[in-house]
């Protein structure tokens, strides 16, 4: 059974397609097999922004003419 997120107890209503909690007004609905890591894509190399080589980084101050 799932529970209730405002009510803290079981779904009084569940099955395949979703669950609803009537006195809550919370309803989830499934939408197929939940995921798992290896459904997500590969992390980046770098987990750093790109930035123009004609741009510098927002955080260092351009003292050029």
């Amino acid at each position: 059974m799932t529970r209730c997120a405002t009510g803290g107890h079981d779904f009084p209503y569940e099955d395949e397609t979703g669950a609803y909690c009537q006195e809550h007004g919370v309803t989830l609905l499934w939408h197929g097999d939940p995921i798992t890591r290896d459904d997500l894509p590969p992390c980046p190399a770098s987990s750093t922004a790109y930035v123009p080589r004609d741009r510098p980084p927002s955080d260092v101050a351009d003292d050029a003419p």
